[in-house]
């Protein structure tokens, strides 16, 4: 199961994908981190020993994930493989394990073995004039297309704001998108353009109100939010000030303030099975629109010609299943 935590800088978003990463560490053996953020700030966040330093950056290793994933695939023919590629059976896939070859040799695990942390990396000085943040992004796309992960395994990501992943393959990745808004106009209207861009989306997409003080602030939020969209309210957080001076012991504080709200993510991320056929149908689609617009014409060859038409997620997770067998970890289905 993955979720992604989406809102406008300062709204909370980032501390919130925090808390919820290690409300589910209390109350299940792993649970893989993503900071896909610009900015770059859950490590600081989630402040666990062995977290304080990524091992790698993934948008500087985006090649080197690429290239592994690829496998051995014979359906390229000498084509380069994107970010956007749908897997072949010959790939290699991931498995939401510390064990697991990607995430050991790219990510940092906590101290407790609890909680594993990738992070694509910020956007750099010598990045100025040469690539956008979005092809930092392209190593973790083609890192969740071959990620097999069950209903029994947790991702949790914080992403860049906003829009921002309606532009990659991004926006198909995760089960559920939760917004981190504030009663403000300006915070709220970051969600509200998201579903302009992707009605789409709208169905899996939710919000959580934060910095709610008075029931003024609640009416603001439900004139522009549906309440059924709405997983809870967040009174503005003194442990959360405590935690920001210093005090390490305030996020245990500040995430038991908010384990109601938890609970209604976490049923709500329960209730949206991934349908990986229409995962595998929306990735190719995605994939021959991003190479109908530039990358063809970029490349100079159609990349999303004779791909394998075999593949399905289902064939690959039974593929993985059997070849675990012995001792090492399943995938959960």
């Amino acid at each position: 199961m993955r979720i992604a935590f989406l809102g406008k800088g300062g709204a909370g978003k980032t501390t919130t994908a925090a808390g919820f990463i290690r409300y589910m560490s209390k109350r299940h053996p792993f649970v893989l981190a993503v900071d896909a953020d610009v900015n770059a700030h859950l490590k600081g966040a989630l402040h666990a020993d062995g977290l304080e330093d990524a091992a790698y950056e993934l948008g500087e290793v985006r090649g080197e994930i690429i290239e592994y994933l690829k496998g051995n695939r014979t359906d390229l023919v000498g084509r380069d493989m994107v970010g956007t590629t749908p897997p072949s059976l010959q790939s290699n896939f991931i498995t939401v394990s510390p064990s697991d070859p990607i995430i050991a040799k790219y990510s940092r695990t906590s101290g407790d073995g609890k909680i594993s942390l990738l992070t694509v990396g910020t956007y750099k000085e010598s990045d100025v004039g040469g690539a956008c943040y979005h092809v930092k992004l392209s190593g973790l796309q083609a890192f969740f297309h071959h990620l097999l992960d069950g209903e029994e395994d947790i991702v949790i990501a914080d992403t860049t704001a906003g829009t921002d992943n309606v532009a990659t393959s991004l926006s198909i990745a995760y089960d559920i998108n939760v917004f981190v808004v504030e009663p403000t106009r300006k915070s709220l209207q970051v969600y509200l353009d998201f579903l302009t861009v992707a009605p789409h989306l709208a169905d899996k997409t939710y919000v959580i109100a934060n910095k709610v003080d008075s029931p003024e602030d609640e009416l603001f939020i439900l004139k522009h939010v549906a309440r059924e969209k709405l997983l809870g309210l967040v009174p503005q957080s003194r442990h959360l000030k405590r935690f920001e001076q210093g005090k390490k012991e305030a996020l245990e504080d500040f995430m038991h303030e908010q384990e109601p709200v938890f609970a209604r993510v976490l049923e709500t991320l329960q209730s949206k099975p991934r349908n990986w056929d229409h995962y595998l149908a929306s990735l190719r689609s995605t994939h021959t629109k991003v190479c109908r617009d530039w990358l063809d014409e970029y490349y100079g060859l159609r990349l999303d010609e004779n791909l394998d038409e075999e593949f399905s997620y289902p064939k690959a997770i039974a593929r993985t299943q059997r070849a675990n067998v012995g001792g090492k970890q399943l995938v959960a289905v």
